[in-house]
């Protein structure tokens, strides 16, 4: 299964219903139609059945769950290619590479907003190295 393929699916089915906040999720038609586009890119039946009942399920979950996704960001579900995540006692920090591009996630423990930090040159050169 190319996990990539699987997020393309996950981001083209449509979204019903949704919340987000700390009991966040993301509900679509349980149908033949989405289950056989997951099928096809070797989501089995059974795993959607773990993040739903007859009328939706849940990608968000199953996103995650699955380990398909590591970020959600502007309407995507996006798997890093790799990552380092250190935690501190107040927030996880990561620093990820995805295609050509390196960046630096706060995500603070216990919830709140994830902070983004731009990098310098130097920094993103050290990345490269680091993530290599």
């Amino acid at each position: 299964m190319e996990n990539q393929k699987v997020l393309e699916v996950l981001n083209s089915l449509e979204v019903i219903e949704k919340q987000g906040g700390e009991d966040s999720y993301m509900l679509v038609e349980n149908n033949e139609e989405n289950r056989k586009r997951l099928n096809d890119v070797g989501v089995s039946n059974e795993t959607i059945d773990k993040y739903g009942d007859n009328e939706t399920f849940c990608i968000l979950a199953l996103a995650f769950g699955e380990g398909y996704a590591d970020f959600y960001q502007n309407g995507k579900f996006i798997k890093f290619d790799k990552s380092v995540e250190i935690e501190t006692e107040d927030e996880t920090i990561m620093l990820f590479k995805q295609d050509e591009d390196y960046g630096l996630m706060v995500i603070p423990h216990g919830g709140g907003d994830i902070s983004e930090v731009s990098l310098t040159e130097r920094e993103i050169k050290a990345m490269r190295e680091l993530l290599a």
